[in-house]
């Protein structure tokens, strides 16, 4: 994470660096972040400082993306599937998911000549989105039935320019 005590970096190594292609760092102008790209193209990592001069690198944008779940909310969330114990006790509760993911995840495992392969199923999930206005209510049921909710913040996108409060939006003939 970002030591907020450090300075920004002023060296300017980012964006020196973004523009050699010799060097796999990219800009995220959505986010504002500075990237390392995985040597294979299918991952990266995010700079939080500068690694030449240790400034501290833009400050992102990602928290903006998402809404915030106030202590009050997980507590009333808490205490809204504090007593609930098996998966029909979740549908009659709160009836249908908005999603239902049967299968959260698989693994398959390599068969030999003396064994097929075997594929094990991660546990199933079910998302309820009108519990709550800030987070959406995730629930994992494993294979024995067993329950374990999660209170997830909510994508909201970025915030653009024309979504400003109505009061300070100009007409286009000021």
């Amino acid at each position: 994470m970002p030591n907020p005590d450090t300075p920004a970096c002023e060296c300017r190594w980012f964006e020196r660096a973004v523009a050699d292609d010799s060097i796999p760092v990219v800009f995220d102008e959505l986010m504002n972040e500075y990237h390392l790209l995985h040597h294979n193209g299918r991952g990266h990592l995010l700079f939080y400082h500068c690694p030449f001069c240790g400034g501290r690198a833009p400050k992102s944008l990602r928290a903006t993306y998402w809404t915030e779940v106030s202590m009050e909310e997980s507590v009333r969330l808490h205490a809204l599937t504090k007593d609930i114990r098996t998966p029909e006790e979740v549908f009659s509760t709160f009836g249908p998911p908005d999603q239902d993911f049967e299968f959260g995840s698989g693994c398959t495992t390599p068969g030999s000549q003396e064994e097929a392969p075997e594929t094990t199923l991660g546990p199933r999930r079910v998302v309820y989105k009108s519990l709550s206005e800030t987070a959406d209510v995730h629930v994992l049921i494993d294979r024995y039935d067993r329950l374990k909710f999660s209170f997830r913040r909510r994508y909201i996108g970025p915030k653009r320019s024309n979504q400003a409060d109505p009061g300070t939006q100009q007409s286009a003939g000021a």
